[in-house]
This record gives C-alpha cells, sequence and structure tokens, in this order.
C-alpha cells in the first residue's frame, strides 16, 4: 500500500487515522507497518465495509471534507469490494536518521564503499555510483527520465534506488529523488577516488 506525501503528512499529524481503498483482496494486514514519506505507519485493521454506509465523518477521518468527496477518491470499479484500513504514526523512518547522518569517518566510509560494491559485482554492471550522480545532477527529475540515463528500465531503477535509500544516501521526493546528506557527503569524499 502506497500513501501519498499528503495523505502520509496527515496520518503522521495525527489528522487522518483511516484509508480507504478498493481492492479485489485486502492487500495489507492488520499489525504490519508501511514505509511512508513521512515516516513509519503501522496497519491497525482492515477490513471490508459498505461504501454505502460511510457518512461524511467518515470521510473527515479519512482526510476527506465529505462522502462524495471519499467515493471519488476511489480507484478502481465500484464493484470491487471496499476496505477500511485504520492506521496510525509509529514515528520516523530509521532510513531518514541514518540519511541526516553526513558524519562519514573513515569506518562509515569504508563499509559504504564495500557495500556498493558488493552490490555492484552482484549486477551486470556497475551502476550504484551513476544512479547517484545521476540523482546529485538533477534533483527531483522523474524517475524513467533518470532510469533512461542510466541505461536501466524505470522498474529496475526504482528498485535501485529503494537499495541505495536502504542506506541512506537518498530521499525520495514527490517526483524523483535528491541525495540525503549522507548521499552527499559520500560522493564529495569518494570523488577523488574515481577521479
Amino acid at each position: 500500500m502506497i500513501f501519498t506525501v499528503a495523505v502520509a503528512r496527515a496520518i503522521a499529524d495525527g489528522t487522518v487515522r483511516r484509508v480507504y481503498r478498493r481492492w479485489s483482496s485486502a492487500r495489507v494486514t492488520a499489525g504490519s507497518v508501511q514505509r511512508s514519506s513521512s515516516g513509519m505507519i503501522r496497519i491497525d485493521s482492515v477490513h471490508e465495509v459498505d461504501p454505502a454506509g460511510l457518512t461524511d465523518a467518515d470521510a473527515r477521518a479519512a482526510g476527506e471534507e465529505s462522502r462524495s468527496h471519499l467515493e471519488k477518491s476511489f480507484f478502481g470499479p465500484s464493484s470491487l469490494p471496499t476496505y477500511l484500513i485504520e492506521v496510525s504514526y509509529l514515528g520516523t523512518d530509521p532510513r531518514d536518521v541514518l540519511a541526516d547522518d553526513a558524519e562519514l569517518d573513515e569506518t562509515a566510509l569504508n563499509a559504504l564503499r564495500t557495500t556498493l560494491s558488493r552490490m555492484d559485482s552482484r549486477s551486470e554492471s556497475a551502476w550504484t555510483r551513476a544512479v547517484l550522480t545521476a540523482i546529485a545532477a538533477e534533483p527531483g527529475r522523474r524517475a524513467a527520465d533518470l532510469a533512461e540515463q542510466v541505461g536501466l528500465d524505470t522498474k529496475a531503477f526504482k528498485a535501485r534506488v529503494r537499495r541505495l535509500k536502504n542506506l541512506g544516501l537518498t530521499i525520495s521526493l514527490e517526483t524523483g529523488y535528491r541525495l540525503s546528506p549522507r548521499g552527499t557527503a559520500f560522493l564529495r569524499l569518494t570523488d577523488n577516488a574515481v577521479d
């Protein structure tokens, strides 16, 4: 389940406590945790509801001003079941804390080099530096455009950026990405090694 930036922010500040989805079957389970642009969100409960029984109060709890606005926000055919997903905010994504840590001593720098080298060696070609450099050169550029620049299809590019994000090197934006303070420091500190 992917939360939009606006919905993730509203969950984080407590103004949204539930979301609704039309799915052929439930795609999340109670007790699971989802990462979002605003941090970690817990799925508290999931159950099917009759959309005809939804009220304006239900809509407001989902961040919509009225029941009619809520129904317009549903994606998918009306023949699909509607699920109510109750959510709560758990806190900051640990990757965000890591991303803000730009103090790379020799040990941290070598650990990152080793990890990225291992990621490169498991692929058909080295890609980590090319992806980081492309993001650094054009923050906020669409993933499809960056993928083309580095010779990857968009799906593969996004998967690789997620791996870099797990290391605290990139930050997802509404459109595209940017390097984190950690990613910026890494490129700066390793530039001499690739010149």
